[in-house]
């Protein structure tokens, strides 16, 4: 390429570069608030930019004229949700407002109008719009409709902050919304073996109080329900249909360990001269291992506290295996490499308790359970 079109290049992409920075293609393309955005920025960095100057003002008085009659629109056509349209519209005009304050080389050149009161005044009625919906959505009384209600009050806060009672009304809302839980106890049929839930329910209340946070949904366990007198919609009820713990297996194996070339002892020549005798030595092994073999299938299941209908049922099926080895042996010690030697100082120890192998399988039936939690009560999150 040679250099008068490298220079018809480097100039078309100086051109390019330099409409992108002023705002000049944005305004074209009718995004007036990217425009404004980058001209306010170019004029503060460079304040006698020709071409930014004429975007901030042909943008401004295009813009302005364009929300002002979308306002108009909305008037006109009375929908439910117009306030919230007058609302944003008059909001984009205070942003223009606020870039062009930042820049004084930018107030030369236009004169921005500030529309704060009546800002206020359409996110006023929009607030009391939403808050109307949710009065009438409350009074319906359901969990659908409790969602509802606190999906307007929530609306209406981003438009108002000054709502009298709307903690009230969201307290209120949340209640009806919320779906509430009662935990089953769990259920162990032992009949040689004293077991205890204890560490799984509370193990799984502490994630239920955690999850539960920011979702329609509450958790609660048989004593809440009774003491506090809280009739449940739905019940979560956990019950092993059977389960094996312990089962005990061990495997011995006896191998004969042998080495060659092994100093077995020393001589001396007729020069007095120690030498090396080397030999083969020989020894027993015997390594064992012992694994206690626990699983089980849990019954996890949520039904409609009034109707008693299944909604949903899931065979949760689970395992665990607690293993040690150790090892001894007769013989030779040389014959015996690192890890051999390694496990021949382990001893055998008593296996651990019910209790013990009973939490150790649970984690990962509680893993499980908490899997299914959370995909059954999924679309509760507000």
């Amino acid at each position: 390429m040679n250099t008068f079109h490298k220079t018809i290049l480097l100039g078309f992409i100086a051109l390019s570069l330099a409409a992108c920075a002023t705002g000049k293609n944005a305004f074209d393309k009718g995004d007036y608030e990217t425009a404004l955005d980058r001209s306010v920025n170019r004029l503060q960095a460079n304040p006698n930019n020709k071409k930014a100057q004429g975007v901030l003002i042909d943008g401004y008085r295009v813009a302005s004229e364009f929300h002002l009659k979308r306002v108009q629109q909305f008037n006109k056509g009375g929908d439910t949700f117009m306030w919230e349209g007058i609302y944003n519209e008059y909001a984009k005009l205070n942003r223009y407002y606020q870039d062009i304050q930042r820049c004084p080389s930018c107030m030369d050149l236009v004169a921005p109008r500030e529309y704060i009161a009546e800002q206020r005044e359409a996110g006023e009625r929009a607030a009391a719009v939403q808050l109307a919906l949710g009065t009438d959505a409350l009074a319906i009384n359901t969990i659908e409709t409790g969602r509802q209600a606190f999906g307007h009050f929530e609306r209406a806060l981003r438009y108002s902050n000054n709502i009298q009672g709307i903690d009230s009304l969201l307290s209120q809302a949340r209640q009806v919304a919320t779906v509430r839980v009662l935990i089953e106890p769990i259920p162990i049929h032992s009949r040689n073996l004293e077991l205890t839930n204890e560490y799984f329910e509370n193990k799984m209340f502490e994630y239920l109080d955690r999850y539960s946070q920011d979702r329609f949904v509450r958790f609660l366990t048989m004593s809440e329900s009774e003491q506090q007198e809280i009739q449940p919609d739905h019940i979560l009820s956990m019950g092993f249909d059977d389960f094996v713990l312990g089962q005990a297996k061990i495997v011995t194996k006896i191998v004969e360990l042998k080495r060659d070339s092994v100093v077995v002892g020393q001589y001396k020549d007729n020069s007095g001269v120690e030498h090396d005798v080397f030999g083969t030595v020989k020894a027993e092994f015997t390594s064992n291992a012992k694994t206690l073999f626990s699983a089980g299938v849990l019954n996890f299941e949520i039904r409609d506290a009034y109707t008693d209908k299944v909604l949903t049922n899931r065979k949760i099926r689970s395992e665990d295996i607690w293993r040690h080895e150790w090892a001894s042996f007769n013989g030779d010690e040389r014959a015996l490499n690192k890890d051999e030697i390694q496990q021949s100082k382990r001893k055998e120890l008593p296996p651990p308790s019910p209790q013990t192998l009973f939490i150790s399988f649970i984690d990962r039936v509680y893993e499980q359970v908490e899997g299914n939690v959370r995909q059954f009560y999924q679309n509760t999150k507000f």
